[in-house]
């Protein structure tokens, strides 16, 4: 309604009272949209919260306490006389902006790019952001303001649903993952490509695919693969064929997609003719369980999480472990001698693909927030051999390598990824424990990483770049080197986390004081050199040709690598440009190779949605930390070169735009104070928020629930 339309009014001044020798002034009466959330409203057309959320104020609903009240104006509105109310409730006075203006765009373009690797649906608007920073709505039915921590969060929640809402109509164990092509063809009968193409594929599948997790034998693959070809896919052996043409078929569907984009055989879809080719192959299964029953399933997992379905990977790795269990696969072997070559490679493998299972469990529990399915009090299994395949049966005798072992690295993943597992039970259980307590569980976790690191140092530190070398030796080592990083994070981020509301708004920089505050300064440290290192190492893959979209766990790793530089940025953020800006560039160039590499629907693209969202803060925030004291606040037309200026931080090497949002002041920061201390340094908090990002399932409303009472304003009555 309007100030025009409106019936009589009580023009007498708003009620006034003293608090402490102070005059407060009490609106008599709240707009519609306050009223409804029962908040603090001030009474003015429009009021201050409705010109925050950019909604419409109105005083539409009926008053029944007296004469009508006047709706003052704000004070802002009052003093200039050219300024009206609309039917909206909004002052006309504010900057028009037209579909020309650049700043009102709520959209990031890859500069020189026009394409987004093969999916041309991306093009330059990679990662749409919305036109403000809209406050939300409806968390426990209270108003949060768009600059407070918690609406940062919820406005992250907000985009990653909708960037999932593609998966609606998908089944409850594949909801929120990348939909998987549907070739027009009868899995019952798999096109059999040339024999020399598919040995391309299984080739690929050992020297490059699979670099740690290695629990396949290859002779006896090949074995499979050279049956398979001879007997038109028939198999000699009825009971077993159906689990180990599944097998065979996997192996190709992965060898497929590591292939280089140029060097494909076959029709695009090729690989997912083989997934669903295998998945009816194991539909035939009878009889008892068998390994290669775990095996082929166990390989399906890997090929989807390739193709981002990690959620239809975590159902199918729930089978995945109970076959293993079943089998006994955790257990000790029982001591035999034997001079039987398949025995002997038979107990070889149980090993291999128990801890290959058992790491992978890990890094699922990791990424998405949920418990393991293994568990370490039921496990004795003992580790695998460090031979490779042709070694198996041949007796041992001391030779001189001059490469080790293929299956050395793998080895030396699963011993990390047992510390990591550590990590994630003790350092981000679901049950809160004391500081000292959390002081004294890092500790032991770093020397253990870095007894780790001393161990396989002369393999981490190699060089294999040398045309002679095989490419599987360079993957192993660069896996192992991200890994170890990741584990660094994992183990100090709770300490980054937890201070950084304490550290935030310090005005000393140095955080030199207490002894605690030197340890606090240690492990942000250690985790931002960690962080560092992994957008580094990913730098280097992506200028040396050696990533692939299919590399699910390099992106993961570099999306969490990210986070914590941005961060870093923001608490450093009053420090002169130079303390922070390479961090930022890092950070910078390792989400535009992310950015490269998303797919429509991919785990990158959440990733870099999350990171742009985060990259723009990172901006606001140090220009308003670096902003003079005497320069204006308020809405105003900033470019992008200003935000470059102001900040110091070299963005030539992004391919994303500064950006400013309408509606909200370029120099009004997050108050990140708002956020609660352990929104993401426990397991609840972080484990809610990987869940969402990397699933899209689940919501952070929980974490936060308890600053909700914090933020409630006296109600209006």
């Amino acid at each position: 309604m309007t100030l025009s339309q409106s019936p009589a009014r009580d023009t007498s001044p708003p009620r006034k009272r003293k608090r402490n020798g102070r005059e407060l002034t009490r609106a008599v009466r709240a707009c519609d949209r306050c009223k409804k959330r029962k908040i603090r409203c001030n009474g003015t057309l429009p009021c201050e919260v409705c010109t925050t959320a950019g909604a419409n104020c109105t005083f539409d609903a009926a008053y029944n306490r007296g004469r009508l009240p006047a709706i003052p104006r704000p004070p802002g509105l009052e003093a200039r006389g050219n300024d009206t109310i609309g039917a909206d409730g909004l002052a006309s006075s504010a900057p028009q902006l037209n579909d020309h203006d650049e700043w009102s765009r709520g959209t990031t373009f890859a500069e020189g790019s026009q394409t987004n690797g093969s999916n041309p649906n991306i093009g330059p608007i990679a990662i749409s952001l919305p036109s403000s920073p809209e406050p939300s709505d409806d968390t426990q039915g209270q108003y949060i303001g768009p600059t407070s921590g918690v609406s940062f969060l919820l406005r992250v929640q907000k985009r990653l649903h909708h960037a999932i809402s593609n998966s609606q109509a998908s089944t409850i164990f594949t909801f929120g993952d990348a939909p998987l092509p549907s070739p027009e063809f009868m899995p019952s009968f798999c096109m059999m490509l040339p024999r020399h193409d598919a040995q391309r594929l299984l080739d690929r599948y050992f020297d490059f695919a699979m670099p740690t997790y290695r629990f396949l034998h290859r002779p006896q693959v090949q074995n499979l693969f050279n049956e398979f070809y001879d007997t038109l896919g028939v198999m000699r052996n009825a009971d077993s064929a159906p689990a180990n043409t599944a097998l065979l078929f996997m192996v190709l569907a992965q060898g497929w997609v590591y292939m280089p984009e140029q060097d494909l055989p076959g029709p695009p879809d090729l690989s997912t003719q083989y997934f669903l080719a295998a998945e009816y192959q194991l539909t035939k299964e009878r009889g008892p369980i068998r390994l290669t029953s775990a095996q082929a399933r166990l390989t399906q997992c890997y090929y989807l999480l390739t193709q981002s379905r990690i959620n239809h990977c975590w159902s199918l790795f729930g089978t995945v472990s109970n076959l293993i269990l079943a089998l006994g696969l955790n257990r000790k072997t029982r001591p035999e001698k034997t001079h039987d070559e398949s025995r002997i490679i038979e107990v070889e493998c149980r090993r291999r693909t128990f801890w290959c299972a058992y790491t992978l469990d890990v890094f699922l529990s990791v990424a998405l927030g949920r418990p393991r399915s293994f568990h370490d009090d039921d496990i004795d299994a003992e580790l695998p051999a460090c031979l490779d395949d042709d070694e198996l049966t041949k007796p041992v005798a001391a030779t001189s390598r001059t490469l080790p072992s293929r299956m050395f690295a793998p080895l030396a993943h699963i011993k990390l990824a047992r510390i990591i597992g550590r990590v994630v039970r003790e350092l981000y259980s679901v049950q809160p424990i004391s500081a000292g307590r959390r002081t004294v569980l890092t500790e032991r976790i770093s020397k253990d990483l870095s007894d780790w690191h001393v161990e396989f140092s002369r393999f981490l530190d190699a060089e294999f770049n040398t045309p002679s070398c095989p490419e599987i030796y360079l993957r192993q080592r660069n896996v192992l080197n991200l890994t170890y990083w990741h584990a660094i994070i994992l183990a100090y981020r709770p300490i980054v986390l937890s201070n950084f509301t304490r550290f935030l708004h310090r005005h000393s920089h140095t955080l030199q004081g207490t002894g605690n505050d030197a340890e606090v300064e240690e492990g942000i440290q250690q985790c931002v050199r960690a962080a560092l290192s992994t957008a580094m190492a990913v730098d280097e893959m992506v200028r040396n040709s050696q990533i692939f979209r299919a590399f699910w766990i390099t992106t993961y790793f570099a999306f969490t690598a990210c986070i914590m530089l941005y961060i870093y940025v923001i608490l450093k953020r009053a420090s002169p440009p130079d303390a922070y800006s390479n961090y930022f560039s890092a950070a910078s160039r390792c989400q535009s190779h992310l950015f490269t590499i998303a797919e429509k629907g991919s785990l990158s693209e959440r990733y870099c949605l999350v990171l742009e969202e985060l990259r723009v803060e990172v901006l606001r925030q140090t220009r308003h930390a670096h902003q003079p004291a005497s320069a204006p606040e308020g809405l105003g037309h900033h470019s992008p070169a200003d935000n470059l200026q102001t900040t110091s931080i070299p963005l030539e090497q992004s391919p994303y735009s500064v950006i400013s949002f309408p509606g909200l002041p370029v120099d009004t920061p997050i108050d990140f104070n708002g956020m609660p201390n352990s929104a993401f340094s426990d397991y609840s908090g972080w484990g809610q928020f990987a869940s969402l990002v990397s699933s899209g399932m689940g919501n952070l409303d929980m974490f936060f629930a308890d600053t909700m009472d914090d933020l409630r304003g006296p109600q209006t009555q």
